[in-house]
């Protein structure tokens, strides 16, 4: 580049910076070139992601389909055994269908509340009150029964 811009004619001694018109023409074809080279490496890039990206894609549907199938057999598995407390007296039963809802968790919840409130009655040096002692005691009591 530098020696086309000294070049005066054939056989004729270069003079420096000459013909600087063929600077734009060189700075013009580099930029050209270059952005043509970035444009080719930027299309096989997103080629290969492209390519890629679909077969990704395939193998997450093969994936899925497989896991789905997995699901399906788990799920009719599950619905052919019967119960664990299907065995159980109607008694026992009827005990675990109270133990297993949500009143029972609320009623369960409501006596530590309450058994709570009583033992922030309590304090050090207290004078004796037998009532608060005593239902307090009745609901540690209570408490300790269910473990």
């Amino acid at each position: 580049m530098y020696n086309s811009i000294n070049v005066v004619d054939v056989d004729m001694q270069s003079i420096r910076n000459y013909n600087e018109a063929k600077l734009v023409y060189f700075i013009s074809f580099l930029l050209l070139v270059s952005f043509f080279v970035i444009n080719m490496f930027v299309g096989v890039v997103v080629e290969n992601f492209h390519k890629y990206r679909a077969e990704q894609q395939r193998e997450e549907k093969a994936r899925r389909t497989a896991k789905r199938a997995k699901k399906i057999e788990r799920k009719k598995r599950r619905m052919s055994e019967i119960p664990y407390y299907a065995h159980f007296s109607p008694w026992r039963r009827h005990l675990h269908n109270i133990c297993n809802s949500k009143y029972f968790d609320l009623i369960i919840a409501a006596v530590i509340s309450l058994n709570v409130v009583t033992m922030s009655l309590e304090f050090y040096l207290m004078p004796p009150l037998k009532s608060v002692v005593s239902l307090s005691d009745f609901l540690i009591y209570y408490k300790g029964s269910f473990r």
